[in-house]
């Protein structure tokens, strides 16, 4: 059975613009919310104790995001995790956020686990790599891109200036 792992944020007050839409960076509070719960509950590796009692820290060193429609106050986001690469210290992770299931965002992040003690990168444990192995195995494939991200077709031809249509003639 193939299901990503989605976690779901209610849109607050303190998420919201005068005009009642999500402030942006808000998402990214969001999207680190998602990955918190990914590693608890769908990996099964309390995020809280590898911070607290192993030391080790997944900061998001790269992120990227596209959006596609706001979200207000009141709508429920539910933004579910794909793993794109899994690396020697790194995970790359993308987020399909969605209310009643349309798309509103779209983002990739790249984690890297680092030591909490040196601040440097640390290989990624073992057993938290075959955790993630076997998430990547039952998350399914990730769906196309919105339709606004879908290359446009090109404009159609043009007509032919008098000189290019009379040379294409037959003669």
């Amino acid at each position: 059975m193939t299901s990503p792992f989605t976690s779901t944020s209610a849109v607050r007050f303190h998420h919201t613009d005068p005009a009642s839409y999500v402030f942006f960076p808000r998402y990214f509070e969001m999207i680190q919310a998602a990955v918190e719960d990914w590693f608890t509950i769908a990996l099964g590796i309390n995020y809280a104790d590898l911070i607290n009692h192993d030391r080790v820290g997944f900061p998001t060193v790269r992120t990227e995001c596209d959006f596609h429609k706001p979200s207000r106050l009141g709508d429920s986001v539910e933004l579910t995790i794909y793993v794109e690469r899994l690396g020697g210290s790194s995970i790359t992770v993308q987020f399909v956020g969605r209310v009643k299931g349309e798309e509103r965002l779209r983002a990739r992040s790249v984690l890297v686990a680092i030591s909490l003690e040196d601040g440097r990168p640390r290989p990624l444990d073992p057993a938290l790599r075959v955790q993630i192995d076997a998430y990547i195995a039952r998350q399914g494939t990730l769906p196309p891109a919105h339709a606004r991200d879908v290359k446009a077709p090109p404009p159609p031809a043009t007509k032919p200036t008098t000189q290019a249509a009379q040379a294409a003639r037959p003669a």
